[in-house]
């Protein structure tokens, strides 16, 4: 192993070992001997193998200096190159851009408007113009929409105001040449035939990041109208809209809303976007962090290095153990700990009764409430302190994942985009590092463990650091994006005084 690497353990698909090897990690575990304390760093899933092995070259003189011997797994997910990639093309895509004026302008007129008055009359939009002078805030870089408050109650989308939208829609010319546009791009680039040269009229084929599922519905469907030459809407493109329109009124009703025309991005990425958003690469990061510890033919990282640990445990040595996770590094240790519990019950293999974990410290922990909430259930069996540095929400709304299109952090994106729920269905779920869910009752997802959370961390005021902030030694933290924390002075300043504590 390279010398810059003598920290690392560096695994690869499904948590197997990548460039580490057993005796990379014999070695690694044997310098771990005798040491008073030991930092196990994980890093976030922005972060690949190369900027990996940099940030634990840049961070093991901090641990050192502290006198803790680090150890950092390296993993990669790719997440940063897809959203890097795709996201600021698909915001600014043409069809993107209709359909966010239409679901704005029908969103905005029930939203907004008292229950009341739809109820007696119908609602009121606004027209597409003036959406359009709305959405044009954004080249400024103000919000649009974020100066009005909804109603405390919010009606879901009843059957009528549904049939009126779809009647709206079906009717909407620039929408059924949008149709066109993606089928078209879809027929020019099979074999030349009739049928394609209709559909196509001999225009330009405009290229999308749509969903392939949902690209191919589209082409199917318009191939198999009767006449291929009628601007008419899609029936499937009107289901979809009006279906993007009907949740994002549902989040308003259940307050798990971003703001308006945050929430309708998240919407439509949803439901037309999703498998080139980083849905796919979310969920395959999330299951190696779990992968790699389990019983493989393979040597699995994760695994690996815990049996090791484990001895060196059975022989009597006690180091005082620390777990860092930044963003969805606080995922990799929830596995980590859940392979600890298993390990407790197991008779063939068991962790010894007088060690836990001395800290638990997350830095924008990417990992949902109820996750969390299953980790700190477990508490007195596993670990002693745990301390969450994480954004005010004023600072994670200030930090745009895409600025001048997507006002929003990387949590913000990642809880109204790419989570899903517990059937695996695309579900708004609320992230641990976010301090909306903490404050806001009504945005919660999972009742019982946001109550069982919000009740952990209430108990004690040092078990959160909302950045910025200046709550004195380890308590301080002076980041101000999502990606800042593992480079912040503060924050190192306060993981160094935790580690001397």
């Amino acid at each position: 192993m390279h010398p810059s690497r003598r920290h690392c353990v560096h695994s690869g698909t499904s948590g197997r070992l990548a460039s580490t090897t057993t005796d990379d990690i014999d070695a690694l575990v044997a310098r771990l001997k005798d040491r008073p304390r030991v930092v196990l760093h994980f890093h976030g899933g922005l972060v690949d193998d190369a900027l990996g092995f940099v940030t634990a070259e840049r961070l093991a003189p901090v641990y050192e200096a502290a006198g803790a011997e680090p150890v950092f797994f390296v993993w990669s997910s790719g997440l940063l190159e897809v959203l890097r990639g795709n996201l600021p093309q698909i915001l600014s895509e043409g069809v993107f851009q209709t359909l966010l004026n239409r679901v704005v302008r029908f969103a905005s007129g029930i939203v907004f408007q008292q229950p009341g008055s739809r109820a007696l009359g119908g609602f009121t939009v606004p027209s597409t113009r003036a959406v359009a002078s709305e959405l044009a805030l954004l080249r400024t870089g103000q919000e649009p929409y974020a100066r009005l408050t909804p109603p405390a109650e919010v009606p879901a989308l009843s059957e009528a105001e549904r049939v009126r939208i779809t009647a709206d829609l079906a009717a909407d010319t620039e929408l059924a040449e949008r149709n066109r546009e993606i089928v078209g791009s879809v027929l020019r680039s099979a074999p030349a035939t009739t049928a394609a040269r209709d559909i196509d009229g001999g225009r330009a084929a405009v290229a999308t990041l749509m969903s392939p599922g949902t690209v191919a519905e589209l082409a199917a469907e318009t191939a198999e109208a009767e006449n291929r030459r009628a601007v008419v809407t899609s029936a499937l493109l009107v289901r979809k809209t009006v279906r993007v329109v009907s949740a994002v009124v549902a989040r308003f009703r259940h307050r798990t809303d971003h703001g308006l025309y945050p929430t309708v991005v998240e919407e439509i990425l949803r439901e037309f976007y999703l498998a080139n958003v980083g849905a796919a690469v979310w969920d395959a990061m999330k299951r190696q962090t779990a992968d790699t510890f389990a019983a493989a033919s393979e040597p699995r990282a994760g695994r690996c290095f815990l049996d090791r640990f484990g001895q060196l445990l059975a022989s009597g040595s006690r180091p005082r153990v620390t777990l860092v996770g930044h963003s969805a590094g606080a995922v990799f240790i929830g596995n980590l700990l859940a392979d600890l519990a298993r390990r407790r019950a197991d008779a063939d293999d068991p962790l010894p009764e007088d060690f836990r974990v001395h800290d638990v410290v997350l830095l924008a922990p990417a990992c949902t409430v109820g996750h969390l909430a299953g980790v700190v259930r477990r508490q007195a069996e596993l670990f002693g302190r745990l301390r969450m540095f994480t954004m005010t929400d004023a600072a994670e709304r200030a930090d745009q994942l895409v600025p001048f299109l997507y006002p929003r952090s990387l949590l913000y994106f990642v809880s109204g985009v790419l989570e899903r729920g517990p059937q695996g269905e695309t579900a708004v779920s609320p992230l641990a590092g976010m301090q909306r869910w903490f404050t806001a009752e009504g945005d919660t997802g999972g009742a019982d463990d946001a109550r069982d959370l919000r009740a952990f961390l209430r108990a004690d005021a040092t078990r959160t650091v909302w950045s910025p902030a200046d709550g004195g030694p380890g308590l301080t933290s002076g980041a101000r994006s999502h990606a800042g924390f593992d480079h912040d002075p503060e924050v190192l300043a306060s993981l160094a005084r935790m580690l001397a504590d």
